[in-house]
């Protein structure tokens, strides 16, 4: 029996009896071990009288055993590096060796923490290089600005320009441009010298100047760079940039649809000072109006300034260089044009009134023409559509109703491949946005086609042709169906998927606006039946709602910001119209609601919207219009507009069509002769049905008597 291992006794009491303290130590250390396992599962079904012994928890075990610890099979509370402590408590040297089925997840996930740490240093390496680069440029910033100053101070007290450069400060000018300005005067002084006194004009000194650069670097031409400075067409800036910034707004939002003058000419004769197609006051108008469009945030020689106040300081210049003894130079007449433009936007629409009649009247008298005939042709009909505009949105007679031409655009070559347009905004747009063909000349053509059709329905309804029968309505109506039919394929698409132009969508605006016009007085005329009137009140209404969709396209693709008086007094009665006559679709407040929206916007640049957007709001509540939105903050700053300011916008107390008026002129048989006309006029345009005789009747009923 020596020879088999003694067995574990089977309880406490059988170890305390049968066992010997003199066993070897494995048998006991075997025997405690087997002991406490057994006497744990049956502690679990008995119950001893000092408690039952419960299995021991193991503690802070780690996943991956030192090699002591796994070769003793002990668990190990070890975390690599830090040794375990069992092997601190028994001084071994505690060595981790990785598992081979953990490894490799253990060295993807430290790539993976590196990696991460990687990023995140060459992050914040990258901030340290752009923070770097932006100090040292600010550090050039300074230094540059401390040169301008430096030049400023240097020239104040030496050479008699102090008052000059104070007001140029006042004006917030940067000092860059007074210090380039400083060191052109400079080097104009130092030419000066040696030019004879009989060409020491301006001009001439500046040719001279150009000259010389141009031989001695060997250029053949003389690029824009080289150009005369812009001091030289206006003295209330010299930045070439701010300058620049005003032209390319001006052309890119307010001349495709208000085409005054060749901009082509007009761009080459300001690149080499000449004054036939440009002058110093059609530059300061030109700026004037597209101080409306600026934001001056964008523009740092403004800083400073009042958009409105450097407005106010071009039309001043422009002022003040019209000649009296050219007033009828066509540069003096298309003057006077921009500047109805200006101060139409401004709000002093009684005050803009005489701009526009003095360039009316001018073109009138004007047989001298110092331009081709080209440009004489484009500046005489837009102003003629300009003036048909004004007398339609104030429904008053056309001051003059002459037309330039029977043909219109008779001499105007279309559109060329120079002729682009981009999305201009901001500083640098003209070189960054790509560009595509503007269709400009081609619009204005079209507009000023739609406007001839817009003069005779307005003085259908102001009693200059007599009174206003179905035929000569239904007349008006098919040569707007005519014209639209008619439009070329390039500016007769507005899909919005196409991204049409603003001056486009703008057109079909009119049109719509016109239609709706030409249509409204009807619709208060007792006349008609309650089927004719539901009829015209549906043609009616066909067309604001489509106007009024055009509208969300054009502020969808380029927002509001840019949109002219004129077409927001178009917006202004498609609206109108449509909460008058149909509430329900679209709902009133949201149609309200979307009207104030884009005269908010536009009112950033254009004062004229404040008054407007008041009068807008009064019509909404006497129409009992739901608005469901905060209009203190939709009118945001909220502003009291009294009777002059309302005159001052619209030269009438309403925005509205004077019914009582166009009633007055409407012919007592107009409902009588309507469905006739309307057959013959618009249902069958070809056939050209003609009432017949009465010797006709007769035959017809003859051959059917006979048939």
């Amino acid at each position: 029996m020596s020879a088999f291992r003694s067995l574990a006794p089977l309880n406490p009491q059988d170890q305390s009896s049968g066992s010997s303290p003199s066993k070897t130590g494995s048998n006991v250390g075997y025997s405690s071990t087997s002991g406490g396992a057994s006497g744990g599962a049956g502690g679990g079904s008995g119950g001893g009288a000092d408690g039952q012994r419960r299995r021991r928890t193991a503690g802070n075990v780690s996943q991956m055993a030192c090699t002591e610890c796994r070769h003793a099979r002990q668990r190990c509370d070890g975390h690599r590096p830090d040794p375990c402590g069992r092997c601190l408590q028994r001084k071994l040297n505690c060595v981790y060796e990785p598992h081979t089925k953990t490894h490799k997840d253990d060295l993807l996930r430290e790539i993976e923490v590196l990696r991460d740490d990687n990023t995140s240093l060459l992050d914040q390496n990258k901030e340290m290089a752009e923070t770097a680069i932006g100090l040292e440029q600010r550090n050039k910033g300074l230094q540059e600005t401390s040169d301008w100053q430096k030049i400023i101070l240097d020239t104040i007290g030496s050479n008699g320009h102090d008052r000059e450069i104070i007001i140029r400060l006042r004006a917030g000018e940067s000092h860059q441009s007074i210090a380039d300005w400083l060191s052109q005067l400079d080097t104009l002084s130092r030419d000066l010298q040696h030019v004879p006194e009989s060409r020491r004009g301006l001009v001439d000194v500046v040719g001279r100047i150009k000259r010389r650069y141009q031989d001695e670097e060997g250029l053949d031409t003389i690029n824009s760079v080289d150009a005369p400075p812009n001091i030289l067409w206006t003295r209330v800036s010299s930045s070439e940039t701010l300058i620049g910034h005003l032209l390319g707004l001006y052309f890119t939002w307010v001349h495709p649809f208000h085409m005054l003058f060749s901009e082509f000419n007009f761009k080459q004769d300001f690149q080499i000072h000449a004054e036939d197609y440009c002058s110093t006051p059609l530059v300061n108008a030109i700026c004037a109006m597209a101080c409306h469009l600026v934001e001056s945030e964008i523009v740092d020689e403004i800083q400073g300034v009042e958009v409105s106040t450097l407005s106010e300081a071009f039309m001043n210049d422009a002022r003040a260089n019209l000649n009296p003894d050219n007033l009828h130079h066509m540069t003096s007449i298309q003057t006077f044009a921009v500047m109805y433009l200006v101060d139409l936007g401004s709000g002093k629409a009684q005050n803009a009134t005489k701009y526009l009649r003095t360039a009316v009247d001018a073109l009138k008298m004007n047989h001298r023409h110092q331009q081709s005939a080209e440009a004489v042709e484009l500046s005489a009909w837009g102003i003629h559509s300009l003036n048909t505009t004004c007398t339609s949105m104030i429904y008053q007679p056309s001051h003059d109703a002459t037309l330039p031409s029977t043909v219109i655009f008779q001499h105007v070559r279309m559109d060329r491949e120079h002729d682009l347009w981009r999305f201009y905004r901001h500083v640098g747009d003209d070189r960054e946005l790509p560009s595509r063909s503007s269709h400009a000349i081609m619009t204005a053509c079209n507009h000023a086609k739609l406007l001839r059709i817009g003069q005779e329905s307005l003085n259908l309804y102001c009693g200059t042709r007599g009174k206003a029968t179905a035929e000569a309505i239904l007349e008006g109506y098919r040569s707007y169906l005519d014209w639209k039919d008619n439009l070329p394929p390039a500016i007769k698409n507005i899909d919005i998927n196409d991204q049409p132009l603003p001056h486009v969508l703008y057109l079909h605006v009119l049109y719509h606006a016109a239609l709706v016009q030409h249509f409204t007085p009807l619709l208060h005329c007792n006349q008609f039946s309650e089927e004719d009137t539901a009829r015209l009140c549906r043609l009616v209404l066909f067309h604001a709602r489509t106007g009024v969709d055009i509208l969300q396209h054009a502020h969808r693709l380029y927002s509001s910001r840019y949109q002219l008086p004129l077409v927001t007094f178009c917006s202004l009665h498609i609206s109108d119209t449509l909460i008058r006559h149909a509430p329900d679709d679209p709902p009133a407040s949201q149609t309200v609601q979307f009207c104030l929206e884009t005269m908010q916007q536009s009112r950033l640049g254009f004062g004229i919207c404040g008054p407007l957007q008041e009068l807008f709001l009064r019509t909404a509540m006497k129409c009992n219009v739901d608005i469901r939105v905060d209009i203190d903050e939709l009118m945001k700053p909220r502003q009291h507009f009294g009777v002059d300011d309302i005159l001052d916008a619209c030269t009438r107390l309403d925005y509205t069509l004077p019914i009582g008026q166009a009633l007055h002129h409407i012919d007592p048989g107009v409902a009588q002769d309507w469905p006739y006309q309307w057959q013959r006029l618009i249902l069958n345009p070809v056939e050209q049905a003609r009432r017949p005789s009465l010797s006709e009747k007769f035959l017809q009923i003859t051959s059917l008597l006979n048939d």
